[in-house]
């Protein structure tokens, strides 16, 4: 049968679908086999995998290993590695600091010899060490802080120990040449100040007004620091030192100068006082004040204090030799100007002037220490520090402190010792044992006194200007923020001025005493012509003696503060106590039984002086004349009490020596026309010739005993004399010669009328002007 086209299609897709379905098969068990070949090869791999992996763990573990080793190796290694740039350093600072005594001995034999000395010990090439060499060391010693930090982390390997000590030898040797190195470099700069080129700055020939003057203008324009001394600040440091000391300061800095943890590091030990008060310890001229200064500082930080140590023996030994100057100087024109006598004194005036220089020249000091300071130290803190930035900031105030407060007490005990040697304070008012110098009076005199008093008042006035500047130079900000406002030099700035107050109040005080216990006799102006001399040398210290009365009760003045009197009331005492003496010296002459014109000279003593007193403050002062503004300056000649009480004094014994010549008047009694009887011959009769010749006899007897008595009395001043011989002339020549007169034209004695008669009214005057004349 035949078949159609669709049935043959049909059956060509059903043997399709049979070959598919074979080929599947076929395809199936190929899988198969293939998964079971597959399991086959995964279970051959599986185990290479697993040792590849644990190889490569392994060779990570081992390259840790070897890097921990190594690190290990190279930590134990740091001492090895190091210790040659530590040694390197140590050497080259010990030959700095031969180098700096060498130098020392060689500008000092210069110095004698008059040669200049060096300025910079330190200049490029100056010694061995190198600037590379000093940073290679500043960067051991990090590596010596890193090793030591990394073997305190491992305690329990058992060669820690024994490493961590080397690293402390070798980082204490570091620290130490460093500090060492410090000490070479900022002794060796020298002092922070040098002469004025200037020659206008020389102030030795200076008055108390001038220095006034030129100060309180320098504070008006605040210009002191121009104005101030006779040097000015100057940075010494080249800028190789300068980096070498920053780097030592920037590793040593925070907690750099010292390993392991903060409570290990050194202790440090501030002294203070702790009643905040600055109290006198050492013997006057001993160079120091307070003991505070001579102990070592110890701020924990080795190398602040190797700064604070080296800048302070150059700082005091700049403001010692500036003062050993002085007194050079002071000597040498003593001598010049005794040169005939034994002894050679110097000027208490010279020396107040010299204590304010060194004063000065302590502010320019105390400035130059401020610059080095503030380039060296102020920024050296490092971020980071296990130390607290606040507990270093205090240690190096503390360290600027120690500097500073040890020029502050040196120029302390210069002035004191002006005090009690030059100004003899130490005579009267303090115990011989308080002072070096022995082997003057118990006493002093009132040109010694006077000249004291206005020393101590010219010194105080020079402490009051540059005091509160001086105390602020000594202060710094971060000082402040610490709240660290009673440190030792800022007790001394205060210290300084509250003892110069009170030297001065002894000043005062023993000038009051010289005057009520003088007891020399002298010419008749002697001790009147001291207290004018005195008054006059303390007048210019109108505001020094104002801060004197202020702080302290005196003994003609017991007020302080506001309350207090200005010098008005220390004239009046000075006054009345020099009324008082010449006084008691008039007594003597009336006590004295055997001299006859004891009372009058008694009186006429007096009267001299007081005329002297009033004529010598009744014309300006030549202090007065000036041409430096005198606002400062006291005038007794414009005080009314002064008038009122010398001219009442000089009043009335003139009048009591005028006494003794009004006794002549009684003896002048008129004689009536009625007791008159002549005789025939117009002779008077005997009794009344009698009347007239006792007058005239008692008269010329009274007469010649008075000018007998008051002939050898002196007046040196020569209006004075004129005025006393007027009022002399006045007390009895007008009615002697009225009396004269009318009966000299009487014969009333027969024989002896011309004896009667032998002092005519003209022959008394001349007798009286040649009365209190000076050979």
């Amino acid at each position: 049968m035949t078949m159609t086209a669709s049935q043959h299609r049909i059956n060509s897709l059903a043997a399709a679908l049979s070959s598919i379905e074979r080929s599947t098969k076929e395809g199936e068990r190929c899988c198969d086999q293939l998964s079971r070949l597959a399991r086959q090869l995964d279970s051959l791999t599986s185990p290479a995998s697993d040792a590849s992996a644990i190889l490569t763990q392994a060779s990570e573990n081992l390259a840790s290993t070897l890097w921990r080793m190594k690190d290990a190796r190279e930590k134990f290694d740091t001492v090895q590695d190091c210790e040659p740039a530590i040694q390197r350093l140590a050497s080259g600072a010990k030959e700095a600091m031969e180098q700096n005594s060498i130098s020392h001995r060689n500008n000092k034999e210069r110095r004698e010899t008059g040669d200049e000395i060096d300025a910079v010990l330190f200049a490029e090439g100056a010694y061995s060490l190198t600037e590379q060499d000093l940073l290679a060391a500043a960067d051991s010693m990090d590596i010596l802080r890193d090793a030591h930090a990394y073997f305190m982390e491992r305690p329990h390997w058992k060669s820690t120990p024994v490493t961590l000590r080397n690293l402390e030898r070798v980082h204490t040797n570091g620290v130490e040449s460093m500090s060492l190195l410090l000490t070479a470099i900022l002794t060796a700069c020298g002092p922070a100040c040098r002469p004025k080129q200037d020659k206008s700055s020389r102030h030795e020939h200076e008055t108390a007004p001038e220095t006034r003057h030129r100060l309180g203008e320098a504070l008006q324009k605040k210009d002191l620091m121009n104005s101030v001394g006779e040097y000015e600040d100057v940075f010494p440091l080249e800028p190789r030192p300068v980096r070498e000391i920053r780097a030592v300061m920037d590793c040593l800095g925070g907690d750099g100068s010292y390993l392991g943890p903060p409570e290990r590091r050194p202790k440090a030990n501030f002294n203070m006082q702790q009643n905040n008060k600055a109290v006198r310890t050492e013997k006057i001229g001993s160079g120091f004040y307070c003991n505070l200064t001579k102990t070592p500082i110890s701020t924990g930080f080795p190398h602040l204090d190797a700064y604070a140590e080296a800048r302070r023996s150059v700082a005091c030994a700049s403001l010692d030799g500036y003062n050993r100057q002085l007194k050079a100087e002071q000597k040498k024109a003593a001598l010049r100007q005794r040169s005939t006598s034994a002894k050679a004194v110097v000027d208490v005036d010279s020396a107040a002037r010299d204590a304010v220089r060194c004063l000065e020249h302590a502010m320019v000091v105390v400035a130059g220490e401020k610059s080095i300071f503030r380039c060296i130290i102020s920024t050296t803190f490092a971020e980071g520090s296990k130390i607290p930035a606040q507990e270093y900031k205090y240690a190096y105030v503390r360290a600027y402190t120690h500097v500073v407060s040890a020029v502050v007490d040196r120029v302390m005990d210069i002035i004191e010792l002006v005090f009690f040697k030059e100004a003899g304070i130490g005579q009267t008012s303090a115990a011989a044992s308080d002072i070096e110098t022995s082997g003057s009076s118990s006493s002093l005199s009132i040109r010694a006194a006077s000249s004291a008093a206005a020393a101590g008042l010219r010194i105080l006035d020079g402490v009051r200007i540059l005091g509160p500047s001086l105390a602020k130079l000594c202060e710094l900000s971060e000082g402040r923020e610490n709240g660290d406002a009673g440190s030792l030099a800022g007790q001394l700035c205060i210290s300084i001025h509250r003892t110069t107050v009170k030297n001065c109040a002894r000043t005062l005080e023993n000038l009051v005493k010289s005057i009520q216990n003088e007891s020399s006799d002298g010419d008749q102006y002697t001790l009147s012509s001291n207290v004018v001399r005195a008054i006059r040398v303390i007048s210019p210290f109108w505001s020094a003696y104002k801060s004197v009365s202020k702080r302290r009760a005196l003994p003609w003045d017991q007020n302080i503060a506001d309350d207090a009197l200005d010098m008005d009331a220390y004239i009046q005492c000075l006054i009345s106590k020099l009324l008082s003496n010449l006084q008691t010296k008039a007594k003597r002459y009336a006590l004295n039984q055997e001299d006859k014109a004891g009372s009058a000279k008694g009186a006429l003593f007096m009267v001299n002086n007081s005329y002297y007193l009033l004529e010598q403050f009744s014309r300006p002062s030549s202090a007065a004349l000036s041409t430096v503004e005198n606002d400062e300056i006291y005038c007794l000649e414009n005080a009314a009490w002064f008038k009122e009480k010398v001219g009442g004094v000089y009043q009335s014994q003139k009048d009591l020596y005028l006494s003794h010549w009004n006794i002549l008047r009684t003896r002048l009694t008129s004689v009536e026309k009625s007791d008159l009887v002549y005789q025939k011959d117009k002779l008077l009769s005997l009794e009344s010739g009698r009347l007239i010749k006792s007058r005239f006899s008692t008269f010329n007897e009274d007469f010649e005993e008075l000018y007998q008595m008051h002939c050898p009395l002196k007046v040196i001043d020569e209006k004075l004399r004129g005025i006393l011989q007027n009022d002399v002339y006045n007390a009895f020549l007008p009615r002697y010669t009225e009396f004269f007169e009318k009966f000299s034209k009487i014969q009333f004695s027969k024989k002896n009328q011309e004896s009667y008669l032998k002092y005519p009214p003209m022959r008394v005057q001349i007798l009286i002007k040649d009365l209190y004349e000076i050979l």
